[in-house]
């Protein structure tokens, strides 16, 4: 299973509606179509993403302002792709109980124990995939990828 990050998924959301939106939405104007691309890649499957209550509000509340026709893609692209991914519930007080917790915040550290039954993690935020490298997880870091992607 793969875990993926709130920014991460708003990037596949996005490119699920229409990779055009992706440079145009405040919270993704770094990233662009091949970002949304090679995300994919690396999903495989929208069967092999977990994803932890807490990134599924945030997301939620980040995108749910479409109006018309995006309005009701959005709506069908982010429906589907909850009921085809899993979600995992990790109880906050766990998190405030954590080391990290203090240099993450709730959800990142959640992510960090969550972490411990994936493969993988998918991150924007460079802090976390820190975290994550350092405590032995595998990491498909977006910002790194598209960095490393456009050095060449």
């Amino acid at each position: 299973m793969i875990l993926i990050d709130s920014n991460a998924l708003i990037v596949l959301i996005l490119g699920l509606i229409d990779t055009r939106l992706i440079p145009k939405h405040k919270r993704t104007s770094i990233y662009d179509e091949q970002d949304f691309y090679d995300l994919q890649a690396v999903i495989e499957d929208i069967r092999n993403l977990v994803v932890l209550p807490n990134i599924w509000t945030e997301v939620d509340n980040l995108l749910n302002n479409f109006k018309g026709d995006y309005k009701q893609e959005y709506i069908h692209k982010i429906t589907d792709t909850i009921k085809n991914s899993t979600e995992k519930y990790i109880p906050s007080n766990f998190a405030v109980e954590n080391f990290a917790f203090i240099e993450l915040g709730i959800t990142d550290t959640l992510i960090l124990e969550c972490a411990k039954d994936c493969k993988l993690i998918i991150t924007s935020d460079s802090k976390l995939s820190d975290y994550a490298n350092g405590l032995g997880f595998k990491v498909f870091d977006l910002v790194k990828n598209r960095n490393d992607r456009l050095r060449f």
